[in-house]
C-alpha cells in the first residue's frame, strides 16, 4: 500500500473540511456511489450553492482512491469522536497530500523538535517557494502573492488538523494527545502503507503526531501493557504483534 503523496492546488486551498467530511462520511451509504453519497451528504446543508459545489469538487478529489480511505468511512460511521476522527485524517492527509506530506513531516516537525515556539506565514515561505519549484519545470510558477498564499494555507491547514493552534496570523503548536483507539489505527494504517510492521516502528509518518521513534516505543509498550497489540523488545529488535489484518479490520473493529 505504500503511497506517493500527490500535489493538489485545489486541496490545499479549500483546506481539509474536517467537519464536512466527518458528516458524509458517517451517513455513508455502500449501496450509493461516491457521487450520490456526496449529493446526498451536502445537498441543501450549506450557505450558498456555490459553496456546496466547492466542498463537493474538493471531497470528490480527495476520494479519488476510495478503497483506501475506507477506514476513516468507517470510523465515522462507527461513531468515532470527532476529535479522534481528526487525528486519523491528519494522518491520511499526510501521508498522501503535497505539499502537506513535506511541510508536517519534515519543516514543521523540525521546528517543533527546536523548540520554536510560534510562526507566522513568512517563516513559512521559504519552504513553500522551495517546495513549489520541486513540482516540475512545466508547472506554472506561484507569484510573490501566491508563495505567500500557499504558506498561509499550510499553516491552516496544520491548524484545521490540531497541530498548530491560533486564530490571528501567529500560530502556536498544538499539544497533541491521541487516544488509544488512535493509538491503534495509527500503528495498523502506518504497517498498511509500510507494507511491513517493522518499518511501521520508525516510519516518518509518525511525525504526523509530533511523535519520534522513542514515543512510538512509549505508546506501543502502553498499548502492550493494555492487551490492544503484542510489543516485545529485546536489545535492539523488536517485534510488533498487531491483532487485526488491515488499517480497515482495525477501523471497522474500533467504532463497532
Amino acid at each position: 500500500m505504500k503511497m506517493r503523496p500527490e500535489w493538489s492546488q485545489r486541496l490545499l486551498r479549500k483546506g481539509v473540511l474536517v467537519q464536512e467530511t466527518y458528516q458524509v462520511f458517517a451517513a455513508w451509504d455502500d449501496g450509493l456511489s461516491v457521487a450520490e453519497n456526496l449529493d446526498s451528504g451536502l445537498s441543501g446543508k450549506h450557505a450558498t450553492a456555490g459553496w456546496e459545489r466547492e466542498i463537493n469538487s474538493t471531497l470528490k478529489r480527495r476520494l479519488r482512491d476510495f478503497e483506501r480511505v475506507r477506514p476513516l468511512i468507517a470510523l465515522a460511521r462507527g461513531g468515532m469522536s470527532v476529535t479522534d476522527w481528526r487525528d486519523c485524517l491528519r494522518l491520511w492527509i499526510g501521508t498522501t497530500e503535497q505539499p502537506f506530506h513535506d511541510f508536517a513531516t519534515g519543516w514543521l516537525f523540525n521546528e517543533h523538535e527546536k523548540g520554536r515556539y510560534q510562526m507566522r506565514s513568512e517563516d513559512v515561505r521559504p519552504f513553500f517557494e522551495k517546495a513549489a519549484a520541486g513540482r516540475g519545470p512545466k508547472a506554472k510558477p506561484f507569484s510573490e502573492y501566491g508563495q505567500l498564499r500557499g504558506a498561509r494555507d499550510l499553516l491552516r491547514t496544520a491548524v484545521d488538523l490540531g497541530m498548530l493552534s491560533g486564530d490571528g496570523p501567529t500560530k502556536t503548536f498544538a499539544s497533541i494527545a491521541m487516544s488509544d483507539d488512535v493509538m491503534m489505527f495509527y500503528a495498523h494504517m502506518i504497517s498498511d502503507l509500510e507494507s511491513n510492521t517493522t518499518k511501521m516502528l520508525s516510519s516518518r509518518l509518525w511525525r504526523l503526531a509530533y511523535m519520534a521513534p522513542t514515543d512510538v516505543h512509549v505508546a506501543l509498550l502502553r498499548l502492550h501493557q493494555y492487551k490492544r497489540l503484542n510489543y516485545e523488545v529485546a536489545g535492539n529488535i523488536a517485534q510488533v504483534g498487531l491483532p487485526f489484518k488491515s488499517a480497515l479490520e482495525c477501523a471497522e473493529r474500533v467504532a463497532a
